[in-house]
């Protein structure tokens, strides 16, 4: 059913975790399936991904997926970030069942919740800074 790269993955993911100090977060949930991702960002000066991870309910391709994801977005800038979509993240993942596909839509979305959480939070400091 999952490729042993996959199966490896799941056992071993890198980005699981929440991540101290982030300031950017973003949540997607699939209530019939129930899958809930919740990403963490931590974004620099200079507008580049830093460091990302994630938490996760959900089965071995959600799990895959916000791994991946992850490492995708670690070094780009929030732009290239947001120009990630879920087709490039199944491409990075390889064959899965096909009725596990929409995983990939949640960390898309999960993606641009993060980045508009970290551009509301700097919203946010620019008016207490004025005030």
């Amino acid at each position: 059913m999952y490729s042993n790269r996959i199966l490896e993955r799941f056992a071993s993911p890198k980005f699981a975790g929440a991540l101290r100090g982030c300031n950017g977060s973003g949540k997607a949930e699939d209530e019939k399936g129930g899958d809930v991702i919740k990403l963490y960002m931590l974004i620099d000066d200079n507008s580049i991904i830093s460091n990302c991870k994630f938490k996760a309910f959900g089965g071995v391709s959600t799990i895959v997926a916000c791994d991946i994801a992850c490492q995708m977005l670690i070094g780009k800038t929030l732009e290239e970030g947001l120009s990630i979509s879920n087709l490039d993240i199944l491409e990075e993942m390889g064959e899965i069942p096909q009725d596990r596909e929409y995983v990939a839509l949640l960390v898309e979305e999960a993606i641009k919740n993060a980045i508009e959480d970290y551009y509301k939070r700097k919203e946010r400091e620019a008016k207490k800074a004025i005030n």
